[in-house]
């Protein structure tokens, strides 16, 4: 029995701490956490009754909810008894698809979740390079490996950079060793002179640069690809490995994912969330040459494995999931219907008198409230009313339209379901104006 409030994880309890498994499963705009009975299409059925589902398990969804070949593939794998610990030729059947849809995908593991995706992309970067420092964007979001626990996220980026050179470390959490910061060069987003002064201060101890393609943890920030081409060639200069954390941006925009978006190929990429269906899996794609470190035996290579590495339900939903967005129809149709809502709801705020810009890329997209400018910087981010935001996007979902921390439209949101949406979100934007 729950004896702790929903959110609460700081009353005495016996059983699930705070009645749940992961700390963001708090809203960000009630403080709460939500109980969902069912889900199926676009829709959850929950504690608070019906509602219309805009975050999608973080972007997990975009095939939709209980999509039946998705369900179906699971309930078949499981018929073979295999779960975990072995190889089945499932794998390779995934990887296959990987290889032929994603640029960067020449090798391909499997591991259970973003976060190890990320954190092992960054060991193989040190192994294969034999050097220890991680360049990472000041702002973004890597997971919950120690490693990106120093800038996570608009909050934590360090306001007195004025740019051009990197930014001072900020701890996000407790329990990380100070020394984690030594292993790390944290840069502005878009500041393509911070991050030469990065190289040119550690210069041949520079394993790789992380960053995030698309930026959809703190919105939805796209770079020029401009900026994205010059830190690849600035990487390839200096021998460093560049990584792309697609977990989020992965498949989003098309099934050669935000690195085909923005035309530039990264040396290893992590995938998560919309690869499987919300199934735990992940993978670690990447160039032989890189990728390879993982198969070299002592200190020359690098471990990476686990029991649940490449789980039989996760690689069949994955292979499911593939198979419905590589067909042709998909995408046109989704981002078809994804830009006619983003306008819509552009002209709403407009109508209303609230103050918002709509940011997307693909079927991703950020709602900015307070602002009518383009939002290009954290710091920006920072600035906004939080509490209007709050106000607002809680009355969208008293309203029945559910958001969370990043927004995603998925195939099962229909244009009339859409249309549902965006009526609700105007009764909510006229009640906070």
């Amino acid at each position: 029995m729950l004896t702790t409030p929903p959110g609460d994880t700081t009353a005495p309890t016996r059983g699930l701490l705070g009645g749940m498994s992961s700390n963001f499963r708090v809203n960000p705009f009630t403080g709460r956490r939500l109980t969902v009975h069912h889900a199926d299409g676009c829709r959850i059925q929950t504690d608070q009754g019906e509602l219309l589902d805009m975050f999608m398990a973080h972007g997990s969804n975009i095939v939709g909810h209980r999509r039946p070949e998705v369900v179906g593939a699971i309930k078949e794998s499981l018929d073979t008894g295999v779960i975990a610990g072995y190889e089945t030729g499932l794998g390779e059947d995934v990887a296959g698809l990987l290889a032929d849809l994603v640029p960067s995908a020449e090798a391909v593991r499997f591991v259970a979740s973003g976060s190890e995706a990320a954190h092992s992309m960054m060991r193989i970067a040190r192994a294969f390079t034999q050097r220890d420092i991680i360049i990472r964007i000041d702002g973004h979001f890597h997971g919950g490996s120690d490693y990106a626990m120093y800038n996570q996220l608009a909050p934590a980026v360090d306001l007195d950079n004025p740019g051009g050179r990197m930014s001072k470390p900020i701890i996000r959490t407790g329990g990380v060793p100070a020394v984690v910061a030594d292993s790390l060069a944290v840069v502005p987003w878009h500041d393509i002179e911070a991050l030469h002064a990065a190289f040119a201060t550690y210069r041949d101890r520079v394993a790789g640069v992380l960053l995030t393609p698309i930026d959809y943890n703190n919105g939805c920030i796209v770079p020029e690809p401009e900026y994205l081409q010059k830190v690849r060639e600035a990487a390839t200069a200096h021998g460093a490995v560049l990584m792309f954390d697609e977990v989020l941006s992965g498949f989003k925009s098309g099934t050669d994912c935000a690195q085909g978006l923005l035309g530039v190929t990264p040396d290893l990429t992590a995938l998560s969330k919309a690869l499987s269906s919300s199934m735990p899996l992940s993978a670690i794609v990447g160039s032989y040459d890189v990728m390879s470190t993982v198969a070299k035996p002592g200190l020359a290579g690098t471990v990476q494995g686990g029991t649940f590495a490449g789980n039989i339900p996760g690689l069949a939903a994955a292979k499911a999931t593939l198979g419905i967005v590589s067909q042709p129809g998909f995408y046109p149709s989704l981002l078809g219907r994804s830009e006619a809502f983003y306008q819509a709801l552009t002209d709403m705020f407009t109508r209303v008198g609230l103050p918002a810009v709509v940011q997307h890329a693909g079927c991703g997209f950020g709602i900015y409230i307070g602002t009518t400018e383009p939002v290009v910087t954290y710091a920006q981010v920072r600035e906004f009313d939080s509490d209007l935001r709050a106000r607002f996007f809680a009355a969208c979902i008293a309203n029945g339209v559910y958001y969370h921390t990043d927004f995603t439209i998925s195939d099962a949101h229909t244009e009339d379901d859409l249309r549902e949406v965006l009526s609700r979100m105007e009764q909510a934007a006229i009640s906070v104006v």
